[in-house]
């Protein structure tokens, strides 16, 4: 009984050291208090909008912040609803020039986080900034269409 206590304290360990976690009480990863539940997508193209907004916000106080690493999770996060928008647009009766304007700028706004990652993960700020830059042109753009 007591090797079986042991392998399973030993696995528990290796498990908390694999994700860098300790703590014994539930907690947020992200250290982002009422943020939505991973895989949580806005259903209409308005939230959509206005959740890009507010991860590009993130992204700007932790620029000004100089916490570049923690822009990958806000960067993927807008990743994945740039991803979703052309459907959404769909889904709220949008077509013709203004489907192929989001399908173009979302795909070119989903395909930002790579670089912006890169930047942000090596630590030069001001390359950062102006990714962040055009991901903000790229967000107003996509936002007119949201009514």
């Amino acid at each position: 009984m007591a090797r079986l206590s042991l392998l399973n304290a030993l696995a528990l360990t290796a498990i908390f050291a694999a994700t860098g976690c300790d703590k014994k009480e539930p907690h947020d990863h992200h250290g982002k208090e009422g943020s939505k539940q991973p895989g949580a997508m806005p259903t209409t193209y308005k939230d959509a909008i206005a959740e890009i907004r507010h991860h590009s916000d993130e992204i700007a106080g932790l620029i000004t912040s100089n916490k570049l690493a923690d822009v990958h999770h806000e960067a993927e996060e807008i990743k994945k609803i740039a991803e979703h928008l052309p459907e959404l647009a769909q889904k709220a009766g949008m077509g013709g020039e203004m489907m192929k304007e989001i399908n173009l700028k979302s795909k070119d706004l989903a395909a930002m986080f790579e670089d912006i990652d890169l930047a942000a993960d090596s630590g030069k700020a001001d390359e950062t900034k102006k990714l962040h830059e055009k991901m903000k042109a790229l967000i107003s753009d996509l936002g007119k269409h949201a009514h």
